[in-house]
This record gives structure tokens, C-alpha cells and sequence, in this order.
């Protein structure tokens, strides 16, 4: 398959992409969409074994046998009544880019649910090819659909694949093709579910009120009927006020022999009995099914007695990995090139202040160059080897489980729990995550906690690596502080943001624990790596050369000055540490790194350790993710969340300095 570059809505509306046509891939949480959009276009999607991992839309333009397809990843969606704000976003795909079609990607394990899903989208009457994931799944689980048959009896082909193992991705092909060649005439939906007498009845005014290039959809048409935000913008920016006015009306009279609630019960259904007719002339399932280990496994993991135990030995894990196989590969590597490299480097620049800038103590090569290579990318790989491991085996779902009733609390829900725990790799990824919570006040407190004590994976590694070098007790003090501090905080945040009496309600599909595929670990932990690297190796040499300015400016001195009472009197740490800090404004993992540097050079004691690293930890999150916070959120959450995070670090920082002192 040839491929084009990267898509998006603007270029393509520009025409600076010859796309002949945009086909939006669209599927319930966790069926592997992602996984297609790879396997389609060639590029790399996150991919994981979870509901919610695609959080916004992607885009890419492949190239086929009769032109060129715009392709459009979406977040899962359970039916087209979304309420987060990532399945909005579907929404958006579906009636604000106007694709000329849609790849339905269900999950065979969940044949009904995902033909409930499909029954709606084929009411958009857009051109629609259909395709079954996770087919070998729902074998070993004993149940066998007949997709020819179900193809036969909705009137259209209906294709297998198993996308984690790439079968079936040639047919998918085949059938892009063919829908660019036909225009998407051979794909066209033939399903019409009817609905009781009034509902159909409104259904037909409101469409007689378009002119006929311009009629809405059955499905388009029922959202609105439902009050759905983006259906009513659709309507508004096609009719006239008047005739608008007129739409209104005919819903009133609408609701008034029927409620909404009812309308949405009628719909439901109609769809689930047709989707229950297709199943029972499809599906078999065997009588006698013995679970698996995995399947036993994924039921202790959410255990309430046993589930902690396992959360903790991972962390343990986690910790002993990190902290010791990440820094044994990052001396190795030192020893083996940094070290030789930077030294040949040294003896072949003499000019004191070229050699300094390259080499020094804030050279981009010493401080830059080497601290990203040879601390943070041993860390990043051991790091991410074990995350997507826990990902994809599906154990991040039963964590949720697990926490949903300790995060009440905090006047969260268990889902959180993945935004939370994806804030452990990247807190801009997190924090973008938190659009898959229902309520605006989740999404707040989910910021607020991932900005103020969930450090990232380098931030993350750096510590367990400095930890893992000292007593037991850092550990307890460390974790302690930070724990307390976040759930503290955030029971405070809960009553402190409006709606607090607002809950929603934790429904959460639960994936079937199976076993990883290497290959994909591995590949996901090449492309976070790789991200990495192209991101923050330029920060971390940017980060050198603003410090080796601020030294030979003599404005590092200045700054020491006017810290020096909060510095080494409040935190009891040397002058050499507002460095760290100064890093630390700029990137979390800059600062950790050059931390790690002072702990080696045996430049700190015991409590000045511990007590810098609670700072760090608490610290205010990188820029990406303040600017990605000024996105959600807006600029006056961002940045007094910013300023109260630096207060609460230093306070904290301080009783724990005094704590230790006073143990002393």
C-alpha cells in the first residue's frame, strides 16, 4: 500500500491534499479502531487494552487502487447520545467534516452491544462498510458468528478480522477501494428500523422541512428530536430562523405526547431487538466454556482483598526495575560512549569558552545531550516495557474497578483511575485523557491531581532510580507526602468546585485479560521513546544553554540570593538547588535529572534527598501541559492551578524538612 502524508480537516478543505474522499472509522471503546488506523495507513495511533485510549481524532490519507482516502481514527462511542466530551468529538467527525462514508469497526465479543452502535450509524444513510474485530477472541471464548450470514441477512458484506495478529486488513483494503471506485454507491445502508407511529410521524414533518439536497437523515433527524447540542447547531446552521423556530415547535408537540425519556427508551428498543434478531440467527455459543488463567487472573486483580496486595507488588516491581535495571544500562552506556565521547570532545576543543559550552557544568553535551541519553532513556525503556505490558494484558480497567470506591472520596468515579495512571507517562496526555469523564467538574479535579502529584515517566524513574539507592524510609516519607498531599488537596478541591453535588455513574467495560503480544510492546515503547527524543533532547540542550547564560550573566547568583531564605533556611537545602528548580520551571524531568547529578555527587544528605524530592514531585507539571491545561480549561485555571501547585510543594517541602529535623 502506498501512503500519503498527514491529513487534516484544514488541508483537506483546502485541497491541499488530493483526497478523493474522507471515510470516518467509528466503533465502540476498546474494538480496535486504533489498531486498524495503524494497520491502514502505516503510522502509529496509541493503541492499548482499555476503553478510551484515542481521547481526539486522527488523521492520515492512504492511497489506494483508485485514488486517494482521507482517514479519520475517532474516540469510542457507545451509541450517538454521547455525554463525554471525546465521544463529542465523534460527533463533530460525523456531521461538521461531512465524510463521504464510515468503517465500522465493532468487537465481536460484544456482538449485540456493537449492532446496537451500528443500527444508529446506518441511520446517518452514510455509505458504510462493516467489519467484526477481535473474531479469534470471541472463538477461544467459545462463541462463533457466521459473518457471511449476518452480512446476508443486513443486506450488505460484512467483514472478519483480528486486527492485533493484521488478518483481514487486505479485505478492509479491498473494500476501500471498491467504495472509492462505486463513490460509495456499493456500501450503501439498507436497514430501516421502524419506530412507534408519533415517532415516525415527527420524523417525516421535520425532514419536509428541508428542500431535498439538504433533508437530514433518519439519525440526524432523532438526535435532534433528543435534544443532542451538535444535531440542534446542524439544524441551525441550515434553516432559516423561522423555519428553525418551526423545528422547535414540532419537537414541543412531539414531547408533549411523548417525554425524551421515553423517545430514548422507544429507540432503544427497536435497535436492541433488532440487533438480538441478527444475533440468534448468527451466533453459537458453546455450553461448556472453562475460564483461562488470564480470565482468572483479571477477576483477582479487581478482588477488594486481594487487588491491593497485586496493585502493591506491581509498584514494587515497577520500583526495583526501574531503579536498578535502568541505572545499571545507563552506566553501561555512559562507560561505553558518553563518557569516551565527551572526554575526546574536551581534549579537542581548547578555547576555555567553547569547551565549557560544549562540556562544562551546563554544557548542551554534558548537561544536554548525555543526561537525556544516558539517565532518562534507560529509565523511559525499562519504564514503558512494564506500563504497556500492564496495559495491553488489560489490568489498567481492573485497577479502575478496584479504586472506584477509594476515589469517591474525592468526588471522583473509578475511571479516572486511567487518566491518572496515563498521567504516570505523559501529564499532557493525561490531562487530555480526562475528556472521557462526564461531569466538568471530574475533568477539573483530575488536572488538578495529575498536575500536582503524578510525576511522568522520566520524572517518575528519575525518582525511583534515586530512591532505590537509599533506606526504605525515603521511600515511605516520599510516597507519604506526595499521597497525602494529593488526596488532601483534592478533598479540598471537591468541596471548593461548583457541583459538588454532582456524581456520575461508573460504567466501564471491563476488557478480557489475554496475553501481550511482544511485538507491540515493543513498538509502543519505540514510539514513546522515539517521541522523546525528538521532544525533550531539544528542551534538555535549550535548558543547558539558559543555564550556562544565567551563570556567566551572573544573573544564577542573584537568583541564588533572593532565594537563599527559602532555599537553604525554609527547605534547608544548598544554594545549588535553586538550579534544580529553575529546571524544574522550565521541564519536571530537566530539573529531576539535574537532581540525580547532585544526589550521586554525594552534595546531599539524607533529608535534603528526600525533602527535595517531595518538592520535585509536587512541583507545577512542564509547559506542554500548562498549555495544554490553558486549551480545556481556560487561562485563569491554568495558571492559578500553577501558583497554588508551587505554594503547596514548598509548604509541604518544608513540614517535611521540619519533620525530619526534628526526628533528627
Amino acid at each position: 500500500m502506498q501512503h500519503c502524508h498527514a491529513l487534516d480537516k484544514t488541508q483537506l478543505q483546502s485541497g491541499r491534499v488530493e483526497a478523493s474522499a474522507l471515510v470516518a472509522i467509528v466503533g465502540p471503546s476498546n474494538a480496535g479502531k486504533s489498531v486498524l488506523f495503524n494497520g491502514l495507513t502505516g503510522e502509529y495511533s496509541i493503541v492499548a487494552n482499555y476503553p478510551q485510549t484515542t481521547v481526539a481524532p486522527s488523521r492520515r490519507c492512504i492511497s489506494v487502487a483508485h485514488g486517494a482516502i482521507g482517514l479519520v481514527d475517532t474516540p469510542g462511542i457507545a451509541s450517538l447520545n454521547v455525554t463525554s466530551r471525546d465521544e463529542r468529538s465523534t460527533l463533530k467527525v460525523l456531521f461538521q467534516d461531512s465524510p463521504q462514508g464510515v468503517l465500522f469497526c465493532g468487537d465481536a465479543l460484544h456482538l449485540k452491544r456493537s449492532l446496537v452502535l451500528l443500527a444508529q450509524l446506518l441511520e446517518l444513510e452514510l455509505p458504510t462498510i462493516v467489519c467484526f474485530n477481535k473474531a479469534d477472541q470471541a472463538a477461544s471464548s467459545g462463541m462463533a458468528v457466521d459473518m457471511v450470514r449476518l452480512g446476508e441477512l443486513m443486506a450488505m458484506p460484512v467483514i472478519e478480522i483480528a486486527a492485533a495478529h493484521g488478518i483481514g486488513f487486505d479485505k478492509v483494503q479491498e473494500s476501500l477501494n471498491e467504495f472509492l471506485a462505486s463513490k460509495g454507491g456499493a456500501f450503501a445502508p439498507d436497514v430501516a428500523i421502524r419506530y412507534p407511529v408519533v415517532v415516525e410521524q415527527t420524523i417525516d414533518r421535520l425532514r419536509t422541512l428541508f428542500s431535498l439536497e439538504l433533508r437530514p437523515s433518519r439519525g440526524l433527524v432523532l438526535l435532534f428530536m433528543q435534544g443532542d447540542e451538535t444535531a440542534r447547531n446542524w439544524f441551525g446552521a441550515q434553516l432559516a430562523e423561522e423555519v428553525l423556530a418551526e423545528a422547535g415547535r414540532v419537537v414541543e408537540e412531539f414531547h408533549a405526547r411523548m417525554t425524551p425519556v421515553r423517545l430514548q427508551l422507544a429507540l432503544f428498543q427497536a435497535r436492541e431487538a433488532w440487533a438480538n434478531r441478527l444475533a440468534e440467527r448468527t451466533v453459537s455459543q458453546a455450553n461448556c466454556v472453562v475460564p483461562t488463567l488470564l480470565q482468572k487472573a483479571g477477576w483477582v486483580t479487581r478482588h477488594p482483598v486481594f487487588g491491593w496486595p497485586i496493585f502493591l507488588a506491581i509498584l514494587w516491581l515497577t520500583f526495583k526495575g526501574v531503579g536498578i535495571g535502568a541505572v545499571d544500562l545507563g552506566g553501561w552506556l555512559d562507560g561505553l560512549i558518553f563518557s569516551p565521547l565527551t572526554q575526546a570532545i574536551g581534549d579537542l576543543v581548547t578555547y576555555p569558552l567553547l569547551n565549557e559550552f560544549l562540556v562544562g557544568q551546563f554544557g548542551i553535551l554534558t548537561m544536554g545531550v548525555a543526561n537525556a541519553m544516558v539517565t532518562v532513556v534507560p529509565i523511559l525503556l525499562v519504564f514503558f516495557l512494564i506500563v504497556h505490558f500492564l496495559e495491553d494484558i488489560g489490568y489498567l480497567p481492573n485497577l479502575s474497578v478496584l479504586a472506584n470506591r477509594a476515589l469517591s472520596a474525592l468526588g471522583l468515579t473509578g475511571k479516572a483511575v486511567l487518566p491518572l495512571v496515563l498521567g504516570s507517562g505523559c501529564n499532557t496526555t493525561a490531562t487530555m485523557s480526562s475528556r472521557i469523564l462526564a461531569t466538568r467538574k471530574e475533568r477539573l479535579l483530575v488536572s488538578f491531581l495529575v498536575a500536582l502529584g503524578v510525576p511522568c515517566s522520566v520524572q517518575m524513574g528519575v525518582l525511583f532510580a534515586i530512591l532505590a539507592t537509599m533506606p526504605f524510609s525515603a521511600l515511605l516519607i516520599v510516597l507519604s507526602a506526595v499521597m497525602f498531599t494529593s488526596l488532601g488537596c483534592g478533598m479540598i478541591m471537591n468541596r471548593l468546585l461548583p457541583g459538588s453535588g454532582q456524581s456520575s455513574e461508573f460504567i466501564l467495560e471491563l476488557p478480557s485479560f489475554h496475553w501481550p503480544h511482544p511485538r507491540n510492546i515493543v513498538r509502543k515503547t519505540y514510539f514513546r521513546i522515539k517521541w522523546f527524543l525528538l521532544e525533550a533532547v531539544p528542551l534538555f540542550m535549550a535548558a543547558a544553554v539558559v543555564m550556562f547564560l544565567l551563570d556567566k550573566s551572573g544573573l544564577l547568583n542573584i537568583i541564588k540570593s533572593l532565594l537563599h531564605p527559602l532555599i537553604t533556611g525554609f527547605l534547608s537545602l544548598p544554594d545549588k538547588a535553586t538550579e534544580v528548580f529553575i529546571l524544574v520551571l522550565a521541564r519536571r524531568e530537566v530539573g529531576a535529572v539535574y537532581f540525580k547529578q547532585m544526589v550521586e555527587a554525594g552534595e546531599l544528605e539524607y533529608a535534603q534527598i528526600v525533602t527535595g524530592l517531595v518538592v520535585i514531585t509536587l512541583f507545577i507539571p512542564c509547559v506542554s501541559n500548562t498549555m495544554v491545561m490553558i486549551k480545556e480549561f481556560g487561562g485563569r485555571w491554568a495558571i492559578s492551578t500553577n501558583l497554588a501547585i508551587i505554594g503547596i510543594a514548598i509548604l509541604v517541602g518544608g513540614l517535611v524538612n521540619a519533620l525530619l529535623s526534628w526526628l533528627a
